[in-house]
């Protein structure tokens, strides 16, 4: 890869949801579907998995005529070309992901376009749960060295909860089992991020990717809508349908990745030591520390801004985010050798080298 970040912008919406008012919403939405003894067990489970997982609130847009998946993701656009001292006439393809991404026609990415006043660009959505935006890097590298692109503008926008509100008369809640495997969505979070990429002008490079997927596990965590003819038996009457299996999950990252970091920084002749600061997709504070003590990386290098306990898994937002904030506030200095830490479900890996 040979390409030059020249624009991060975020937006973090102002909304918060603590444990407990998760659990009060979680109570109230399932109250009629579940016997009282099965909902204060589902209830113990989910503070248990909170407290486990160290998240304390989680962000949401207050109200969605206001805020919302795309009023974020145009602002996190707007800050990005401001920041890269660009119009968004100036772009020549725009790509847009995000594992609650609500349009299949037309793509969300044209109507982003739109709302920028880009009136003949390039753009298409990419679908790659919690990596998307970590693959549109990939993407944008490619179309630059391929001259059919000199700015590429990637942009994803999470809102979760808005997604599940519209969502939810869709869920068909008949058992405990029906419950429990929607509660992995109330540890979202909402954001938007954005990035411009144009060629090497040698600061803030980013310099290799690589990816590796176990397609073995490929449903280990889904959202789908079952009535079509697709190979999942886990679920069958309903009309669309989520399920996640948290534990496999997490143990498939902590016993795996670790070896595929250390094997991308072999091939790429760099040692950890190396390493200034890592920002890693944040499933959990202690997941994510498990990952790294692996690795036997020095605490001082992960997590030089901390998203999780307040603004939740913010899915495929998480990295450009944190990586963001950290611009912002001048964490970041030139020279400095940064490692993005990718997973997603089916389950993939991806590594990420920047010379900042």
């Amino acid at each position: 890869m040979n390409v030059s970040i020249t624009g991060i912008g975020n937006y973090i919406p102002c909304g918060r949801i603590s444990n407990k008012d998760m659990i009060e919403h979680f109570r109230n939405e399932f109250s009629r579907f579940l016997t009282s003894k099965d909902l204060e067990y589902l209830l113990y489970g989910l503070e248990r998995k909170m407290s486990f997982l160290e998240i304390e609130t989680r962000t949401c847009c207050e109200s969605y005529e206001k805020e919302n998946s795309v009023t974020m993701a145009v602002s996190a656009a707007e800050k990005a070309l401001l920041n890269a001292g660009i119009l968004a006439s100036d772009i020549d393809l725009l790509l847009f992901t995000g594992v609650t991404n609500p349009f299949r026609e037309p793509s969300y990415a044209i109507l982003l376009a739109h709302k920028l006043g880009m009136k003949e660009v390039n753009c298409f959505d990419v679908n790659d749960t919690c990596n998307g935006f970590l693959k549109c890097i990939e993407l944008a590298d490619l179309y630059i060295q391929a001259q059919k692109a000199r700015r590429v503008l990637v942009v994803t926008s999470e809102s979760t909860l808005e997604w599940m509100d519209a969502a939810k008369e869709n869920f068909q809640i008949k058992t405990v089992e029906d419950a429990d495997r929607l509660m992995s969505a109330l540890f979202a979070g909402s954001g938007a991020a954005a990035m411009v990429l144009e060629r090497n002008n040698g600061k803030h490079v980013i310099q290799a990717y690589k990816e590796k997927a176990s397609t073995a596990d490929w449903d280990v965590s889904f959202l789908v809508s079952p009535l079509m003819q697709i190979p999942v038996k886990k679920i069958q009457e309903e009309k669309i349908a989520m399920y996640s299996d948290g534990r496999k999950i997490a143990a498939s990252i902590i016993r795996d990745m670790p070896e595929f970091v250390e094997e991308f920084l072999s091939q790429q002749t760099i040692s950890i030591e190396q390493i200034r600061y890592i920002f890693s997709h944040q499933l959990g504070r202690n997941i994510t520390f498990a990952l790294l003590n692996k690795l036997k990386v020095d605490i001082d290098k992960v997590f030089p801004v901390n998203t999780f306990k307040e603004y939740g898994n913010m899915g495929s937002a998480n990295i450009p985010i944190g990586l963001g904030i950290a611009e912002e506030q001048g964490i970041l200095k030139p020279g400095d050798s940064i490692l993005l830490l990718g997973s997603s479900c089916g389950i993939k890996y991806t590594c990420v080298n920047i010379i900042w």
